[in-house]
């Protein structure tokens, strides 16, 4: 009878130490595995070229003044010309670098309205033919000048055009909130617009993270979003060359 209890005992343990055996690995490999990284946001977003394109407000300092490749290359990112203005000759930049981002284009007439507040209308083709004397490191509004009409904006904060469309001007040290930049133009301040920088970097933005955020003119020239309750890229947008409807 007692070596029937030994044997069974001697089984019983053997059981036990196969099942020991077994087990361990496994927990150890549990233990050690390296835990699978999200993806970024980055490796999440839509290739540019299949975004579709809307409505937007064109930042203008950013649409003459890119710092990184995306939209132009070193060989074609925007060169100043010669004109004349009271007399003088003047380096500006062609208006058309800046209306060639408008998915609508623009016709009609364009609202022009300054920063104290003023408004004026001209036509969509005196508008385009202005040329910018501009320094983008200046707080002081660029000058708008048309040598074929005389045409002269001397104060421009932002232009709307027929088709509700905008470009908005952000001098160096300006930090406008970014809900009151889409305001001022007319859009729906309660709907996510799509921010879109000059290296074709977009981030989709809500009503609540525009409440909070700015559009910050900097010392370098550059016009930059800063959001502080988004949580994509650090809530930095830098280089912020428009806001867009977001349409899909």
């Amino acid at each position: 009878m007692k070596k029937i209890q030994w044997i069974c005992l001697l089984l019983a343990l053997m059981m036990v130490l196969c099942i020991a055996c077994t087990s361990t690995p496994a927990a150890t490999g549990t233990q050690n595995a390296s835990p699978v990284a999200s993806p970024s946001y980055k490796d999440t977003m839509l290739a540019f070229d299949q975004l579709v394109p809307d409505a937007r407000i064109v930042i203008l300092q950013n649409a003459l003044n890119f710092s990184r490749e995306g939209f132009y290359t070193d060989e074609t990112k925007p060169v100043s010309e010669d004109i004349v203005y009271k007399g003088e000759t003047v380096a500006a930049y062609p208006m058309h670098y800046v209306l060639a981002f408008l998915t609508n284009g623009s016709e009609g007439m364009v609202t022009v309205t300054n920063n104290d507040g003023t408004s004026q209308t001209i036509t969509a083709d005196d508008f385009a033919g202005l040329y910018a004397v501009i320094d983008f490191t200046s707080d002081t509004a660029p000058l708008l000048y048309n040598p074929e009409t005389g045409t002269e904006l001397a104060d421009l904060l932002f232009a709307v055009t027929e088709e509700g469309e905008a470009i908005y001007s952000v001098v160096s040290s300006a930090t406008y909130n970014a809900a009151e930049v889409i305001a001022d133009v007319g859009w729906d301040t309660s709907v996510t617009y799509r921010y879109v920088a000059t290296d074709q970097f977009y981030i989709p933005v809500s009503p609540s993270e525009n409440a909070t955020g700015e559009i910050r003119g900097t010392l370098s020239g550059a016009v930059n979003g800063s959001f502080p309750d988004l949580k994509i890229a650090s809530g930095k947008i830098n280089d912020v060359l428009y806001i867009e409807v977001t349409s899909e």
